[in-house]
């Protein structure tokens, strides 16, 4: 692991600009940063140390507004397809799984509502069709539903048809009733 220097911290900055992923820093880095400002700060005596603070701060802004901006578009990408994020701190991982769980419910909540209204104006039924073979299972209403094969085409409890199309395992559509 590194030691937390202005060096070390110019080195984050450059590889977080220059990438499109997060870069590989400790867990606790924010925790470490703190500790080294506070011995920085301890140890100022000249205005030259006080400037060096500054733009110590200013690097870990810059760091953390970067990240924070990747870690909002892979929580966009993760709710919508799954995509797996790697190199987050504590507090990161935490903030991720927040905005991936309020992005979902938001995402499920229009959905919802457009399904209503589709539904409530026509009279139109939802069904899926199945993406790939999948085996049977006991429904949200107690029934015994499939085994599936690609293609197949099924009515199903509300619950059960949006979770197999938020797994991927089938598509949604409509026909009339």
């Amino acid at each position: 692991m590194e030691v937390i220097s202005f060096e070390y911290l110019r080195k984050i900055l450059n590889e977080e600009k220059n990438s499109s992923n997060l870069t590989k820093i400790p867990s606790n880095f924010y925790e470490l940063v703190e500790e080294y400002i506070k011995g920085k700060m301890k140890l100022a005596k000249e205005k030259k140390d006080e400037i060096e603070i500054r733009n110590i701060r200013r690097i870990v802004e810059n760091i953390f507004s970067i990240r924070e901006r990747k870690i909002l578009n892979f929580a966009v990408m993760n709710a919508r397809v799954g995509v797996k994020v790697s190199n987050l701190t504590k507090e990161e991982e935490e903030f991720f799984n927040k905005v991936v769980a309020l992005i979902k419910d938001r995402r499920k909540m229009i959905v919802e509502k457009m399904d209503e209204i589709i539904e409530g104006k026509k009279d139109l039924e939802k069904m899926i069709v199945f993406r790939q073979d999948f085996p049977s299972f006991v429904g949200v209403d107690g029934k015994v539903y499939g085994p599936f094969k690609k293609g197949d085409i099924a009515r199903l409890p509300k619950e059960n048809m949006s979770l197999l199309v938020e797994k991927g395992v089938a598509e949604e559509f409509y026909v009339e009733k």
